[in-house]
């Protein structure tokens, strides 16, 4: 965890796998003040499950854009970081390189019961931009498939993440034959997918900032976001959180709890380097959340100027992208 403890929310991020999407859901949308954002499941594109508050002077177009900057942004980085991630993951999923939002994410939508598709706002491996798929096409099947069948969820709400958990329990292939409707017209065409870490990133909506992560999801808090400078930063916040997802730091073993924090903060600037990213960035958004959390950390973390001079002596020597990661409390 990179910033307070939130042992809380963790109990709730535990909550959301492949059978209980659903009760993050309920948990956004029984509170009266937010709505609801659900993409990508685990093993398919990115989800982002994301609440917002409802602004009374903002529009619904407006919190549907800035909704989807959050969207893309992170999803276009954590595509990077799992891509990079992908050697020291026990195992793998393959993804189709879209993000998706629908109109029942969205709750005034919602209880108009509109009718509804999910559709394509953008790609996070930006390669597939130029492919079968462009932004605004609405997903009508997957694998001759209805979506009418795989987005059913509790009271008959429709939400993309059914389609992406089904697509989640397929077997794995190189790519989705997906059944599109663009501009009135009908088309199949196949989404090719790549191989990435599983798991799921969610964007929560607050102001603290803070990233959480438990044995299969990694969260980041919109007030992190804003205050994150630069993508690079982010890119290390994800791999911060993705390394207690690989090496399952939520279970008891023979680290303490401190010696987890220091290898993940290691790992996230080990993995967004060979993402690509500038990993001296590490430090900085460290500075960041420091900032935004005063009174420090608990006493699971190391002081930040202690983590900040380990993350950059390890960055003195060029990490090796190409071998798994190595850690050992030695090290540090």
């Amino acid at each position: 965890m990179i910033g307070l403890p939130i042992e809380v929310l963790i109990r709730i991020l535990r909550s959301i796998n492949s059978n209980s999407i659903d009760s993050l859901n309920r948990s956004c949308n029984g509170k009266g003040e937010c709505v609801k954002f659900g993409l990508f499941r685990t093993g398919i594109v990115f989800l982002f499950s994301f609440c917002l508050a409802l602004p009374g002077a903002s529009s619904g177009a407006d919190r549907r854009e800035r909704a989807e900057a959050y969207l893309l942004r992170v999803a276009r980085i954590d595509w990077r970081i799992r891509r990079a991630a992908l050697k020291d993951c026990p195992v793998s999923a393959m993804r189709p390189a879209f993000v998706l939002d629908a109109r029942s994410a969205y709750r005034a939508v919602k209880e108009a019961r509109l009718p509804d598709l999910p559709w394509v706002i953008g790609f996070t491996d930006m390669a597939a931009a130029g492919g079968a798929l462009v932004p605004g096409d609405e997903i009508r099947a997957i694998e001759r498939i209805p979506i009418s069948q795989l987005m059913q969820g509790v009271d008959g709400q429709i939400l993309p993440e059914h389609i992406l958990a089904h697509i989640d329990r397929m077997v794995p292939q190189a790519s989705y034959r997906l059944e599109v409707q663009r501009a009135g017209h009908v088309r199949s065409v196949d989404v090719p997918a790549r191989a990435l870490c599983p798991g799921l990133t969610i964007v929560k909506q607050g102001r603290r900032g803070d990233a959480f992560s438990d044995l299969h999801n990694v969260a980041i808090t919109t007030g992190l976001l804003d205050k994150l400078g630069s993508d690079d930063a982010v890119a290390f916040i994800i791999g911060h959180e993705l390394a207690h997802t690989i090496f399952a730091d939520s279970r008891k073993g023979p680290l303490s709890r401190r010696d987890k924090e220091s290898r993940a903060d290691l790992y996230g600037a080990h993995i967004a380097a060979c993402a690509g990213f500038d990993p001296g960035k590490a430090i900085e958004a460290l500075a960041v959340v420091r900032s935004m959390n005063v009174g420090g950390l608990s006493l699971t973390h190391r002081p930040y100027k202690v983590r900040q001079q380990a993350i950059a002596q390890y960055l003195s020597v060029r990490p090796d992208c190409q071998a798994a990661f190595a850690w050992s409390r030695g090290e540090k």
